[in-house]
């Protein structure tokens, strides 16, 4: 559970909160830049779902390879856990590391290397809402609580990554009131 990392965001947390008057508002949520790493990394290891199926809307020939053409009407299926697991995108993939999200390697990448949420039109339109309900919920439990492992989770931490990406055996968490 990585507290190291828990410690440095309640910083943030709570030196972002500081330069507001301890209110929690659109602004200050949005200056959290390590919680929105942690946030990326989080959902790059665990996408809501591991595929999105889209249909072509016109034939598309693949760039490079003109000899292939995707027709119009064909079901397309987008492997979200392949691309967010794939080593030349993201150097050892298994190890959650929210570096990978700093504005600069964020840049540096293919917006569609990142696909929690879909892209395009049909973009999950909750996208929004649910950055901003996820950066509240965790401010409010960080700021009370610290977080481990309960020796009733088995480690390591297996993912179903077929349907949703869920844990096979469960996480059973510690709750610490700091």
């Amino acid at each position: 559970m990585q507290p190291e990392l828990q410690d440095r965001l309640r910083c943030e947390i709570n030196e972002t909160l500081c330069q507001h008057d301890n209110k929690l508002c659109f602004e200050s949520l949005n200056e959290m830049a390590y919680m929105k790493q942690v946030i990326a990394e989080t959902l790059r290891k665990y996408p809501i779902l591991p595929h999105l199926a889209r249909q072509a809307l016109h034939d598309y020939v693949v760039p490079g390879h003109p000899k292939y053409v995707i027709p119009a009407g064909t079901l397309v299926t987008i492997p979200v856990v392949g691309i967010h697991y794939d080593p030349e995108i993201y150097p050892d993939p298994e190890r959650f590391d929210p570096e990978r999200f700093t504005p600069e390697l964020v840049k540096a990448r293919n917006k569609v290397e990142w696909l929690p949420f879909g892209d395009g039109p049909r973009k999950c339109i909750g996208f929004r809402f649910g950055h901003m309900e996820i950066r509240v919920a965790l401010t409010f439990l960080l700021q009370k609580y610290r977080f481990s492992l309960s020796a009733q989770t088995v480690e390591p931490v297996e993912v179903s990554k077929s349907f949703s990406v869920i844990p096979r055996n469960g996480i059973f968490l510690k709750v610490e009131r700091i």
